[in-house]
């Protein structure tokens, strides 16, 4: 099967026109409940039992023609809704007493739907905003781990790097349409967790929050971490004698800051254009101080660097920390969730990883070339220090503490989701008392972990083995294929789906391994220090 056909097949499968999106009614997709909420309303103003119109609703993606394991539908063809609605229409004929009782019975669920039913999400950021606030989460930290990660694979490097950006384009759609499993007028789930229990049960959902808010908190950490490690430099030369641990509280103070501001994903916008030209401003200056100062250039009387084409032995290791740099699905939901066109998600994940594979590649290739097996991560270690360096450290340090709430956000919002915390439930000042209790007390957490292990190398490899690679290979096609069974994909799609997996495991495995090696040889050598 051509290339060309399979690109084609993923991008456009179950995405007709984005102008026809829920754009039209700027809500998500309501849930069963609350569309029997809004016909039953009609019910009783109007007098008929009327049948449940689906005009409004609308989803992304297309049920497969033989999709029938996991549909809601049942071998009718109608929703188990309508089932209702026809049972309430039919009891007419059987007697008044059965129609009123069968009437004052679908009254309560109604009342019981609206005192629950969830407020509808804002649906209105454009292509813009949302390729934005994806490449913002991908594209953070792990470029400055590139160049590293080429030293340990050779020049082979930059096909994993082409590949993985791939793979995250395919498994982001394939999250996507595991939130929609259900149909066109089915209840569109929120999170992973819902995609776990949804395809396994309560185990699933068990198994898929732990990589899921392992990931989102581990993340959290490394960017900490991170801008404790490059402010402590920075100020250092100045003569500032504050610790490095003391600049990661301040910096996870800073970061608390807009976590207790923000409430949904499309209010990150600004911040994430922001973290988005920061970001692209490190990749700029890592690449031209790369090029204009290699290694044998600040280091003449050293033999020059080695660069090999391939090394065989450290490409699983390097594999986990070239995902990590892919990564972002914890996001996804929320961000297609805020999407005015949400037809134009295969767009806007393919459109995001393209870019970060074209940054990655220049940043990768740039580094690898000036420093070879010398080269350090992160990267910005190993150019020379002056103004670009210390321009480029601010802008990477802006970029992280920016991309932490964005990270955050989406970890906060299942949290809620599940707990109810919500204005309608609790009152708006309640809500906002505990949203903003619990939300600190999370990042209170977050930052005694970064104090515990602040060991970025290794510790960045480590989290992107177990729930990087976990969130962003595995769980997306094992759940799309238990949620919409193995006949739905062709032939050349499973071969494609066995390899993703295959990657997924290996990069896993072995890159935890590694990592664990690495932390407890770090915790010796800092113990005998």
């Amino acid at each position: 099967m051509p290339v060309a056909t399979f690109l084609k097949r993923v991008l456009n499968r179950g995405s007709s026109d984005p102008e026809d999106a829920p754009a039209a009614n700027n809500s998500r997709v309501m849930t069963p409940i609350a569309e029997e909420a809004e016909v039953a309303a009609e019910i009783r103003a109007a007098g008929p039992v009327v049948a449940l119109d689906d005009a409004n609703q609308s989803n992304i993606y297309e049920v497969p023609s033989d999709f029938t394991e996991t549909s809601s539908m049942d071998s009718s063809g109608k929703m188990p809704i309508e089932e209702d609605f026809q049972r309430t229409s039919d009891s007419e004929g059987v007697g008044e007493k059965d129609a009123v009782q069968d009437e004052t019975m679908l009254e309560s669920q109604v009342e019981q739907a609206i005192q629950v039913a969830d407020p509808p999400l804002p649906r209105n950021a454009g292509f813009i905003r949302s390729f934005s606030n994806v490449v913002c989460i991908i594209i953070g930290t792990g470029c400055l781990q590139i160049p590293y990660a080429f030293a340990k694979t050779g020049w082979i490097g930059i096909l994993i790097v082409v590949m993985s950006g791939f793979i995250g384009g395919y498994t982001g759609i394939l999250t996507i349409r595991c939130l929609y499993y259900q149909g066109p007028t089915g209840h569109r789930l929120h999170s992973f967790p819902q995609i776990g229990r949804a395809a396994f049960g309560r185990w699933g959902q068990y198994a898929t929050q732990f990589f899921n808010y392992l990931y989102s908190l581990g993340t959290t950490c490394l960017y900490i971490i991170l801008s404790g490690q490059f402010i402590f430099q920075l100020v250092s030369t100045l003569g500032v004698t504050l610790s490095q641990k003391v600049w990661m509280v301040i910096v996870a103070i800073i970061m608390w800051l807009p976590v207790a501001i923000l409430k949904e994903m499309s209010e990150a916008a600004v911040m994430a254009i922001f973290g988005l030209l920061a970001s692209i401003v490190v990749i700029i200056v890592a690449t031209v101080m790369s090029i204009a100062k290699p290694y044998t250039v600040m280091y003449p009387d050293q033999p020059a660097p080695g660069h090999d084409i391939a090394i065989g032995v450290g490409v699983p290791v390097a594999l986990s920390s070239i995902v990590f740099s892919f990564a972002g699905s914890v996001v996804y939901p929320h961000v297609e969730a805020s999407m005015r066109k949400p037809k134009q998600w295969p767009m806007v994940i393919f459109a995001a990883m393209i870019f970060c594979a074209v940054c990655y590649l220049l940043i990768g290739v740039a580094g690898y070339w000036a420093y070879g097996d010398q080269v350090v991560s992160p990267v910005l270690d190993s150019i020379p220090t002056g103004a670009p360096a210390t321009v480029a450290k601010i802008m990477i340090t802006a970029h992280v503490i920016i991309a932490a709430p964005i990270m955050l956000l989406s970890f906060y919002l299942e949290i809620e989701k599940q707990w109810q915390i919500t204005p309608q439930r609790l009152g708006k000042k309640r809500e906002f008392t505990v949203r903003l209790i619990y939300r600190s007390v999370v990042v209170a957490i977050v930052c005694g972990v970064s104090l515990a292990i602040p060991y970025f190398s290794d510790f960045l490899s480590l989290i992107s083995s177990i729930a990087c690679v976990t969130m962003y290979a595995i769980i997306p096609v094992v759940c799309y294929l238990k949620l919409y069974g193995h006949r739905v994909a062709p032939w050349y799609e499973k071969i494609w789906m066995v390899f993703v997996l295959a990657v997924g495991s290996v990069a896993c495995i072995w890159g935890s391994i590694d990592a664990i090696k690495n932390l407890i040889k770090d915790a010796q050598g800092a113990a005998a220090a």
